[in-house]
């Protein structure tokens, strides 16, 4: 890449700001244009539900690329500007006030956005989304109002808010559409312990049952369940997940859900990258897609230097989230829709065990570590190796995980 080069970033999420920085700091000299529909500076999302949630931590304090950081890196920050369709041939971006800025790379890091649900009482006053930093302003903005509020959702923004809500003092409902919380993703078993953790502190949990509509005049005053449920809240939330953000399109540039891109973050059109949450990626002989802040910043630093020397990097990392919920933490790496086995270690009632997932070939897929965070490193290696597992050895905790590989015959 020439010191002449355009490189435009669009997403001024953890996965752009990542990249950029990434740019910079690997000798990139040209100029870094980074896009964002959002007119604050970039900032750190995890903690809206969390930290920031509870007074925690400042606007300030969730920043990551401030106007003063961006300009002594010589990235210029176009906020508030929504682009909305590449042209390829010419090499340029379109805003949708008709402005078009020209590239020599592209990367796509545009996120996710919310999946939001129509139902009669949705535009009522303190019905809310939790998504931008806007959106957690408004939100604190009423909790001193608030006395009951009703979460629709159980996944891990809902549970993540029932937390926070419950510290304030605020009686929490959730309703949730499955018969478990979490368990399409991590089953049954977890499933149940979600669903005990959460009633243990006090939640009310309600189950295999949706919100038909929610009441009030102005502002919200109750929500009544398909099943006739009726509850008193003065705020509903509304958690029930996102999907990659690919709305910016282009013929030839192809999409599975996400934008598809090779091991190096490249897409169906050479010369534009993307990486983070709005794409689909190869791992272990499949494409997949997850939304976690581990994953949106080696995906963008990887694409980054790729970027820069093409086809250098290679990009294999094993998935890893984490979740803070009541006191307690959940990591979880690896990545599985179904599995053959499952094998616990460590003991539920404690509240400290991991759970692995393990494929017909006895190797372990993915875990759950309930906090047990001496065991994330020795899981991410033995999910990366690929190597069949012992069952008994693995559920044995005195026994150290990279010892449960099941020995070769002499």
């Amino acid at each position: 890449m020439s010191g002449k080069e355009t490189t435009v970033i669009i997403g001024g999420g953890i996965a752009g700001v990542h990249a950029a920085q990434t740019l910079r700091s690997e000798g990139c000299r040209g100029d870094i244009v980074l896009f964002d529909s959002d007119e604050t500076p970039p900032y750190d999302r995890p903690p809206l539900s969390k930290e920031y949630m509870l007074g925690k931590v400042s606007d300030s304090e969730i920043s990551i690329m401030s106007r003063e950081m961006a300009e002594e890196l010589n990235i210029q920050l176009k906020l508030g500007v929504r682009i909305d369709s590449i042209h390829a041939g010419q090499k340029e971006v379109k805003a949708d006030d008709g402005r078009t800025y020209n590239w020599d790379k592209l990367l796509l890091a545009t996120g996710s956005k919310l999946r939001k649900i129509s139902i009669p009482g949705d535009h009522l006053d303190q019905v809310f989304y939790l998504k931008k930093l806007s959106d957690a302003r408004k939100m604190k903005e009423k909790l001193p109002g608030i006395k009951s509020v009703v979460l629709i959702g159980a996944g891990f923004i809902g549970a993540e808010l029932a937390s926070s809500f419950k510290s304030l003092g605020i009686h929490v409902t959730m309703i949730e559409k499955a018969g478990l919380p979490m368990a399409r993703i991590l089953g049954r078993e977890i499933g149940r312990y979600f669903l005990q953790m959460h009633e243990a502190n006090g939640v009310n949990v309600i189950t295999g049952d949706s919100v038909a509509a929610i009441i009030g005049k102005d502002t919200v005053e109750k929500v009544v369940t398909v099943h006739g449920q009726e509850i008193d809240c003065q705020a509903v939330v509304i958690g029930i997940g996102v999907e990659p953000n690919t709305e910016i399109s282009h013929p030839e540039l192809k999409v599975d859900r996400g934008y598809v891109v090779n091991e190096y973050g490249e897409t169906s059109i050479p010369g534009i990258f993307a990486a983070g949450d709005c794409t689909v990626w190869p791992y272990k002989g499949n494409n997949i897609h997850v939304e976690h802040w581990d994953h949106a910043v080696y995906h963008a630093q990887a694409a980054a230097k790729n970027m820069i020397a093409e086809k250098t990097v290679p990009y294999h990392r094993v998935p890893y989230f984490w979740s803070d919920q009541y006191g307690q933490r959940f990591q979880y790496a690896g990545h599985t829709k179904e599995w053959e086995n499952t094998v616990l270690r460590g003991d539920m009632e404690e509240g400290k065990f991991t759970y692995f997932y393990l494929d017909k070939r006895n190797i372990v897929t993915a875990a759950l570590m309930v906090n047990t965070p001496r065991d994330v490193l020795p899981v991410r290696k033995l999910i990366d190796r690929e190597e069949a597992v012992d069952p008994a050895l693995l559920a044995d905790s005195s026994i150290a995980i990279k010892k449960a590989k099941v020995k070769s015959p002499v």
